[in-house]
């Protein structure tokens, strides 16, 4: 499922392109979520950086498009950017913020589906499983070739990143669910690895980007072949 937000203080406006989504949702055998945001302070402030495509109008009262965009790269350095706009006089604002692309107005489908079709196919490249958690800074999504390792205690996971470490109310269960199945192995019920991190695996210890972790007896054999399999195809 792709998560689309659409900010725009005209509510018909933001109706009007909801519609097209789901048109083009339709056409092309795709799920959309979609949630409409007629005030852009709001949006920004409680953002948690769990949208795949953001659509700003540019003039806006309270806090424009341009504006809002600025504070969303803050929060979220992935997420597809389009501005909708009257006038293209706004492009400089645009690279600034990384933004795919300007769609005009007045909005007409084929116009509409040939530059969203640009964010789906940038979608089909981009990283396919993250992990979005709470830090002292906002919300923060990790993805998943980021992760060296989950770590679960009690009822909370720490994620274990090249950035250092993450803690989210989350059940392993749910985390497995989400993270790429070919990659992730657990070694015993507290540990989930990412294979692309390790390194060896000697007698009950899993050498993780140089950090040595249990292995467990009953998963051993398993992680060890999942292990040696991924390590043959890499090579």
């Amino acid at each position: 499922m792709i998560k689309i937000a659409i900010v725009d203080d005209i509510n018909e406006h933001a109706l009007m392109l909801k519609d097209f989504l789901l048109r083009y949702a339709t056409e092309n055998h795709f799920t959309f979520e979609i949630d409409i945001y007629n005030n852009a302070v709001p949006f920004i402030e409680k953002y948690k950086a769990d949208f795949d495509v953001v659509f700003f109008d540019i003039l806006m009262p309270y806090l424009d498009g341009v504006n809002a965009a600025r504070a969303l790269r803050e929060k979220d350095s992935n997420v597809i950017l389009f501005f909708i706009t009257a006038t293209q006089q706004y492009a400089l604002e645009g690279y600034e913020v990384d933004a795919l692309d300007y769609i005009l107005k007045p909005i007409s489908y084929y116009e509409f589906a040939l530059k969203f079709t640009k964010a789906i196919k940038k979608l089909g490249t981009k990283q396919p499983s993250s992990i979005v958690v709470k830090t002292n800074k906002g919300y923060k999504r990790i993805f998943e070739h980021d992760i060296l390792y989950v770590e679960v205690i009690a009822h909370h996971c720490y994620f274990h990143t090249k950035d250092g470490v993450f803690k989210q109310y989350q059940t392993m269960k749910n985390v497995i669910k989400i993270l790429n199945s070919d990659t992730f192995v657990k070694c015993n019920n507290c540990y989930l690895v990412n294979l692309a991190y390790v390194s060896s695996v000697k007698n009950h210890s899993v050498i993780v980007n140089g950090e040595a972790l249990l292995m467990s007896h009953p998963r051993k054999k398993e992680f060890t072949n999942r292990y040696l399999a991924y390590a043959s195809k890499r090579k």
